[in-house]
């Protein structure tokens, strides 16, 4: 059985996705973050030493990250389906979004979070001054990096 260890949200819902397209069986672990820091709890640490998520077991198979785990489980599991053959355009196509997710996209998505959730999280007599920075920040440092350069 496929033990799929699943934080709160995180990109692990991806992986779910992924088990239920291929019809295999899976259990869930979950793990809830500290309401106030919003870190993993030590149970998920000590699974993945910096509490990240997903893990997925699969018998005496431990695989980190989601790219890493897309493909495990595509290999092992898949029998040919939602993966191109080796070789071809399409499976280079495949492999370049598939890290293009956690490699290109998701910094400026994560960046974008934070500095949205700053000001609703400041003291309310620095929420102007730190909606501000954020503001700034985002402006000119996550925005920019979005838009095609020529």
């Amino acid at each position: 059985m496929i033990i799929v260890h699943h934080l709160a949200d995180s990109r692990s819902q991806r992986i779910l996705w992924l088990l239920e397209e291929l019809g295999l069986p899976y259990e869930v672990k979950r793990y809830e973050r500290d309401p106030k820091t919003m870190l993993a709890p030590p149970e998920l640490k000590a699974i993945h030493p910096l509490g990240k998520s997903p893990v997925v077991d699969d018998g005496d198979i431990r695989v980190a990250e989601t790219g890493a785990i897309v493909d495990y489980l595509l290999d092992a599991h898949g029998q040919g389906r939602l993966k191109p053959p080796p070789g071809t355009a399409e499976a280079r196509r495949f492999t370049y979004w598939l890290h293009y997710a956690e490699g290109s996209a998701m910094t400026p998505l994560l960046l974008k979070l934070v500095f949205s959730q700053l000001p609703k999280r400041a003291p309310s007599l620095m929420k102007p001054v730190v909606n501000a920075i954020a503001a700034e920040a985002q402006s000119r440092f996550v925005d920019p990096s979005r838009r095609p350069t020529s």
